[in-house]
């Protein structure tokens, strides 16, 4: 594979996608591990998936400068909400109670001490924040006046696309690989005493051109993934093991396709639509595992040209009752979501709650969408979708 130079929507995509492909060396799996099979017998409207369901409207103060319109950001919820614009010339941080009404915001975009230069992630944990600066830097901050704290050097890594807390004096993150090789991108890393061990699991060639490595919180250890892997892994007391294993049946990537180049893999794979593949995107709740998979069904109106013609699916399991239930995406590769106490919790711009409407994407829930866009301050606005999985 070559540096994939295609279609700018298509590099969006694949940034997040293109990191992984465990075949028959899926490291440590075993018979008992549990696997689950990724088609559309077990495909739903949204309605039919969810127990509860909440739109939030952020609601921003009226003649203020806060905007909160972005097409990328991070979110945390806990006693409040806490979400980060990732839109370059922003990178504002702003507090909403659990009703979304606006507290108050932040903004240290900066190359200063105490500023950060770009934003790449965002946790909240015992009245501290933490932004990530994607250049393996976390920025500590104390709430709520938001006053700079440290900075914690993770090492030299070439890029960081996501940390996770595991104690005061450790993290797991993902690191981008600096060549063109596979590469163990897993690491533990104690800031303090410089210490590192990398974990076992490997990337795909040329994923040091993208963005490989995603990681999930559960109560007893970390869940993670990377596109195009059939395995998804825990790490639980210091050890790396299978979690759970997709089955894509009849649409799996065979190996032989890894060894196109960059435009034959993406026309193949990707816009064809006959292949589908886990995206890399995690989040698990109280036994929920969250997951986005391309290409269960086709679109008869994909367009290459608009990303929300792509075929995304939000697969949504249960691994101690063996429960799976899968529905069309509302939002794209790009969206993280987040999760807690049950519940899984995803920004939706005004193009996203529109796109809702117009494809009447939430059934039977649709009017209490229409009472929280009733309360924006500004239609521009976004609204936090909450919602917990009938299993």
């Amino acid at each position: 594979m070559c540096k994939i130079r295609y279609y700018g929507v298509i590099i969006g995509i694949l940034g997040i996608i293109l990191v992984q492909c465990q075949t028959k060396e899926k490291e440590g799996e075993t018979d008992k591990t549990p696997s689950f099979l990724i088609d559309n017998t077990s495909l739903l409207p949204f309605e039919n998936i969810v127990s509860e369901i909440e739109f939030i409207p952020l609601v921003a103060p009226k003649d203020t400068l806060i905007n909160l319109s972005c097409n990328v950001s991070d979110l945390v919820v806990n006693d409040k909400i806490y979400y980060a614009s990732r839109c370059f010339k922003d990178l504002s941080i702003h507090s909403f109670d659990l009703a979304g009404n606006h507290l108050r915001s932040w903004n240290k975009k900066g190359e200063g001490p105490g500023e950060y230069p770009a934003l790449h992630g965002l946790i909240v944990e015992n009245n501290e924040l933490y932004v990530s600066t994607g250049r393996g830097s976390i920025l500590k901050y104390g709430l709520p006046e938001f006053d700079f704290k440290k900075e914690i050097k993770l090492g030299e890594y070439n890029f960081v696309p996501t940390e996770s807390l595991i104690s005061p004096e450790s993290w797991l993150i993902s690191s981008e690989p600096p060549n063109k090789e596979r590469e163990k991108i897993f690491h533990v890393v104690d800031p303090e005493s410089k210490d590192s061990k990398t974990l076992s699991i490997l990337s795909l060639p040329y994923s040091g051109e993208l963005n490989p490595g995603m990681i999930a919180n559960m109560k007893d250890g970390k869940l993670l993934n990377i596109g195009l892997s059939d395995t998804i892994y825990s790490y639980q007391e210091a050890a790396v093991k299978p979690f759970i294993t997709l089955n894509f049946d009849n649409k799996s990537i065979i190996p032989d396709d890894f060894e196109l180049e960059g435009e034959a893999f993406v026309e193949k794979i990707l816009l064809s639509q006959d292949y589908a593949f886990n995206t890399g995107l995690i989040d698990f709740s109280e036994g929920c595992l969250k997951l986005m998979a391309y290409g269960i069904e086709k679109n008869p109106l994909f367009d290459k040209g608009n990303l929300s013609t792509f075929p995304f699916y939000d697969v949504f399991i249960s691994r101690s009752t063996g429960e799976l239930k899968i529905t069309k995406a509302l939002l794209n590769v790009r969206n993280n979501s987040y999760s807690a106490g049950g519940y899984f919790y995803q920004v939706m711009q005004q193009t996203d709650w529109q796109r809702a409407l117009d494809l009447g994407y939430f059934g039977k829930y649709e009017d209490m969408l229409l009472k929280s866009i009733e309360k924006l301050s500004d239609e521009e606005d976004p609204i936090i979708l909450k919602f917990k999985i009938d299993f």
